[in-house]
């Protein structure tokens, strides 16, 4: 099938090349009526606008990349489609790049970024260091950290009030009268869910209560074996009464073996609230982002940089804490 093109249209209706060029490009120096047959004719032969060549003409692809350890979580899923939502709005394109929380997939996906011109990225870095923001840092491109952020590396990030979170899961537990949690979390060197464990400390603290770090059980967030989190559990030799969780996705996967194991009555609270938008049907305790989560303003955030924003943007979002089916 032959590729229709600026000539053919402007064949078709009579009109010149450039005509035809300025009302696809937006130029408005073009009648209504002459734009309206324009339009209609490049829909009815089938014409698909040269992205390269237009991106080369404006230095722009009108692409952002969005990079996440684990596009399988509705949580991550979730914000992504409100990203791209808003994105398209504005007549841009978004790639995802999955990292399973792994660096060396996480650099190939920061140059395959690059490669293809994208006018920004968002990431949600893995954390096991800093060696990839710190490339990332060093690359002519906008940038912004989402869900998580390097307390130790300043660059501009949109993340939930994590300490906040685990906090209100504390206080929930305390007020129902559970005295002992355990926190399953991912590895200690991610920053959301140090915080999260950081928070309950501090509400168990207040009640006099303080939680050793053994209490901080880490498990690997993507690939999630629900017995190899029942048998670290044991081998801890902890006693417990209630279990936090460092994401609602951890917790449906392992909550049916705890309280197989140690009884129906055990609170489990997860993080992510992602019942708010699949509605699944059973109980569960969550905390959870205010006003959908980060992703609007983290759209907001890379088109402000897109556009030669110097600002400093360092954006905490509002949690509380959901009780679903209740």
């Amino acid at each position: 099938m032959k590729k229709v093109t600026l000539k053919d249209i402007a064949n078709e209706l009579g009109v010149t090349v450039g005509t035809v060029s300025h009302v696809l490009n937006g130029v408005d120096d073009i009648s209504e009526d002459t734009k309206l047959r324009v339009f209609e004719t490049a829909r009815r032969l089938g014409y698909i606008s040269n992205g390269l060549a237009a991106s080369l003409r404006s230095g722009k692809t009108n692409t952002v990349a969005v990079i996440v350890p684990d596009i399988s979580n509705p949580h991550l899923a979730y914000q992504i489609k409100l990203i791209e939502d808003k994105m398209r709005e504005l007549n841009y394109s978004v790639i995802i790049l999955n990292t399973n929380e792994d660096e060396r997939v996480e650099q190939k996906a920061i140059t395959t970024a690059y490669s293809r011109q994208v006018d920004g990225i968002l990431i949600c870095p893995c954390q096991k260091s800093l060696t990839n923001i710190e490339f990332l840092n060093k690359l002519d491109i906008p940038f912004a950290l989402i869900g998580r952020y390097f307390a130790s590396f300043d660059t501009d990030y949109i993340c939930a009030d994590d300490e906040k979170s685990g906090y209100l899961a504390g206080r929930f537990l305390i007020e129902r009268g559970y005295k002992a949690p355990i926190y399953i979390g991912a590895y200690r060197y991610i920053e959301s869910g140090a915080n999260r464990f950081r928070g309950l400390k501090k509400a168990f603290s207040e009640l006099g209560t303080e939680l050793s770090d053994e209490r901080f059980l880490q498990t690997n967030p993507i690939a999630i074996k629900e017995r190899s989190v029942i048998r670290d559990i044991k081998e801890s030799g902890l006693a417990f009464d209630s279990v936090v969780v460092f994401s609602d996705v951890i917790a449906f996967a392992i909550t049916p073996q705890l309280r197989n194991t140690y009884g129906k009555e055990l609170a489990v609270i997860g993080f992510d609230a992602i019942n708010s938008h699949l509605a699944l049907p059973f109980y569960n305790v969550s905390v959870g982002m205010v006003n959908n989560g980060w992703a609007a303003k983290a759209a907001d955030v890379i088109l402000s940089k897109i556009n030669g924003s110097d600002s400093t943007y360092k954006e905490t979002i509002d949690v509380e804490l959901f009780e679903f089916n209740k």
